[in-house]
């Protein structure tokens, strides 16, 4: 059985991860005979900065909120090894960027979890599958700008994909119901739920997208 890491960043999808992503991904993880292991911080990216910042915001349970998403038990990302697992998928919200980095209001100087950053590239090096729904692709897109160019579609957001394009990421425009595969870097996404996008299309999106990830073989 496959070892699946989701990094859910919260509650809901404004500041936090879809909750429909996550049932989506959940289910079809399931179906796959896929373990999920479910990652979270333990803190937002914004208690990092000292400050004004850091006063601003609230202290929140991330591991409390990814309970009550969940079923089984939810780890801190610093408490597992990537080594540990097959694949990781980063859902969507815009917890990916306002959580788990500053990207939201920071664009191209924004500040990354440290533990977010490390596990994403340890991922890669390994060539091991990273999916990103949504905004989750464009956090995995800006981790790895340094070092390669990746192939991701982030949904109808027109500012994140203008940000996106001028980093040197190559967007394409899909239906929710789409998988973009950039085979190169082994780096899969599709747009994910909105609040403006149909649930079913999007779930049809979501659950090739899982399916393809357990498919893939990877290397021990």
């Amino acid at each position: 059985m496959k070892n699946i890491g989701l990094i859910i960043s919260g509650i809901g999808y404004e500041d936090g991860s879809s909750i429909w992503d996550i049932a989506y991904i959940l289910r079809q993880l399931e179906i796959a005979n896929a373990k999920p292991i479910p990652l979270v911080p333990r803190e937002s990216v914004e208690r990092k900065i000292p400050g004004l910042r850091r006063k601003q915001t609230p202290i929140r349970d991330f591991r409390q909120e990814g309970q009550l998403i969940v079923r089984g038990e939810v780890y801190y990302i610093d408490e597992f090894e990537h080594r540990e697992l097959d694949a990781l998928i980063i859902p969507g919200g815009k917890g990916p960027v306002s959580v788990l980095s500053s990207i939201l209001r920071d664009g191209s100087e924004a500040l990354v979890l440290p533990e977010i950053r490390e596990f994403v590239a340890g991922i890669y090096a390994r060539k091991k599958p990273l999916a990103g729904i949504g905004y989750g692709a464009s956090l995995i897109a800006f981790i790895l700008r340094a070092s390669v160019n990746t192939i991701i579609t982030v949904g109808d957001d027109t500012q994140m994909i203008e940000f996106l394009k001028r980093i040197g990421t190559d967007v394409i425009k899909v239906q929710p119901d789409e998988v973009v595969f950039d085979e190169e870097n082994n780096i899969l996404s599709t747009p994910g739920t909105n609040p403006n996008s149909s649930l079913y299309r999007a779930s049809q999106g979501i659950e090739m997208l899982v399916k393809e990830v357990a498919n893939i073989k990877v290397n021990p």
